[in-house]
């Protein structure tokens, strides 16, 4: 359940601060997909990704402790600049980075190399690492 409570309020928070926007499109976790070819917005998409997770004490209901990345990728036109996509990209980190969510103390975000372009498209990358303790 905590690892559901930690999904939903990551989704909350890119919901309340990218859905009224109209410089871009957020593509939420397991929602319905983008058409990147219809399109010529920004598309600012994020997955969770657990890295591992270990029994964290002996004690009779023993916690968890799991640790992974929450992985944004800001998708832009290729040849479209780079301004917004770094500005977009650093929204992202700046919104998750050193916060306690759900049970989870996020970390500063770091930046990872850009993606190739696929279909016209390039990705500008952060990863904000994460962990948690539950039963």
């Amino acid at each position: 359940m905590d690892r559901e409570l930690f999904r939903d309020a990551v989704t909350t928070k890119f919901r309340d601060k990218f859905s009224k926007r109209t410089d871009c499109l957020v593509q939420y976790e397991n929602d319905k997909h983008v058409d990147i070819g219809e399109i010529t917005l920004p598309v600012l998409y994020y997955e969770i990704v657990y890295s591992n997770s270990e029994q964290a004490d002996l004690n009779a209901n023993p916690y968890i402790h799991d640790e992974g990345n929450i992985l944004v990728t800001v998708l832009v036109r290729e040849g479209t600049g780079t301004k917004e996509p770094i500005r977009l990209r650093e929204e992202c980190a700046v919104l998750l980075q050193r916060q306690y969510l759900a049970g989870a103390q996020m970390e500063v975000g770091k930046l990872l190399p850009n993606s190739h372009a696929v279909k016209g498209w390039i990705g500008y990358r952060v990863s904000v690492p994460f962990h948690h303790y539950h039963f």
